[in-house]
């Protein structure tokens, strides 16, 4: 009996087991087929829900666009308003009265230099001269004396009481009287001449401004020895200035004399400065590749500065009446790079347009033929999508291509 219970408990832990192995298998089974339909499901809920491409959507608008050409430039002087002042005799700075910014007004001294030797120069001078006049007065006084006893003599013998020699001597004093006479009176001019000159000379060692304008660079100091080779200081009016801009010859411009030009610099933000053109250079450079333009503009404030470079922005041409799309709603035409398409958009889809473009302005540029005014385009990202592409304007509610409808689990 005992062993009979032994055989029968055996044979229910075996039943116990196999069930138990049976039923994780089951669960194994279900769990597995379980994950295999849900992504399967999600993903065809994925593929019946994508939304169309979404992109940035504008009108072709109609605007007045201004055709400009933009130009380097580098300022300069006019001629004669740029000049280094120079003495003109050699001799040791005593003061130099100007420093680097500052203004002057003509004629005002900006150095003086050691005078010394020229004073005792011209005091000589003027001493000859006094001895010339005096040589006059002396001649002056010999001509008369020797005119009195000419005719003194011409009495005597008309008289038959003087010999006829004395008559020729005495006329012979006279000639030569005369003779000393316009020999110092010409003295007195080569005195006055060499006074003249030393005065020129102790004039040059009062330096004076010869144009208004302002101090751009000193090139000497007190003490030291300056020469009519070397300048004092340099002297630049910039009241006008002149801009020398470089138009290319390959740059298809029409420019003509009056035309207004607006002159801007980095070093000067937030200033543009109004020119005129005034004269083109009839001859291209040395090179042939580029023609000088020449901008004549007022400067009161001394914005521009000699040697600055500029950018030079002419007004060419005005189109009052342009249509008008931004510069990145334009692609390259994938069979011909040179020329230029837009995606046009309508009943929510897109397709290619050939167009032709003129001017570019501030991120827009001009249709001359393809569309019209009010149609609506891709303003940006449209290359690379086929023709009929369904896409959503940018900033409108996502619409899916098909609905999915949803039953209970």
């Amino acid at each position: 009996m005992k062993q009979y219970m032994q055989i029968r408990a055996a044979i229910q832990y075996d039943l116990s087991v196999k069930t138990q192995s049976i039923s994780i298998a089951i669960f194994a089974g279900l769990c597995l087929n379980s994950c295999k339909s849900v992504p399967a499901q999600t993903q065809a809920e994925a593929s019946n829900s994508q939304p169309a491409l979404q992109l940035p959507i504008t009108s072709v608008t109609i605007r007045t666009l201004y055709d400009q050409l933009a130009l380097p430039g580098i300022v300069f002087a006019l001629p004669d308003h740029s000049v280094k002042v120079s003495p003109g005799v050699a001799g040791k700075l005593l003061d130099v009265r100007v420093s680097p910014g500052q203004p002057v007004q003509k004629g005002q001294v900006i150095a003086i230099l050691d005078a010394r030797q020229l004073t005792d120069q011209a005091s000589q001078a003027h001493a000859k001269v006094l001895v010339a006049k005096a040589g006059v007065e002396q001649a002056k006084t010999n001509l008369v004396l020797a005119q009195n006893t000419g005719e003194r003599t011409a009495r005597l013998v008309q008289q038959e009481i003087g010999a006829e020699k004395d008559l020729v001597a005495a006329k012979s004093q006279i000639e030569t009287a005369r003779a000393q006479l316009l020999a110092a009176q010409a003295q007195v001019s080569d005195a006055f001449a060499a006074e003249r000159a030393a005065q020129a000379q102790l004039s040059y060692t009062t330096l004076k401004s010869p144009i208004s304008g302002l101090i751009a660079q000193r090139f000497l100091n007190i003490s030291d020895t300056a020469d009519t080779a070397t300048p004092v200081v340099q002297i630049v009016d910039l009241s006008q200035v002149v801009v020398e801009a470089s138009l290319p010859t390959s740059q298809p411009a029409t420019i003509k004399h009056g035309d207004t030009a607006a002159i801007t610099a980095m070093s000067m933000p937030g200033h543009r400065i109004t020119g005129t053109v005034q004269s083109i250079n009839p001859v291209t450079d040395n090179q042939g590749t580029t023609v000088g333009v020449r901008i004549l503009c007022s400067n009161p404030q001394y914005l521009l500065k000699e040697g600055m470079p500029v950018t030079v922005t002419i007004l060419t041409g005005i189109h009052p009446s342009a249509l008008t799309v931004p510069l990145t709603a334009l692609v390259s035409d994938p069979t011909v790079p040179d020329k230029k398409m837009v995606y046009v958009y309508k009943d929510r889809k897109v397709s290619r347009v050939a167009v032709t473009t003129g001017i570019q302005k501030d991120g827009r540029v001009e249709i001359k033929s393809g569309l019209s005014a009010g149609e609506q385009i891709v303003a940006s990202g449209g290359y690379g999508i086929p023709d009929g592409t369904e896409v959503e304007a940018q900033g409108a509610p996502l619409r899916a291509n098909t609905k999915v409808s949803s039953k209970g689990d």
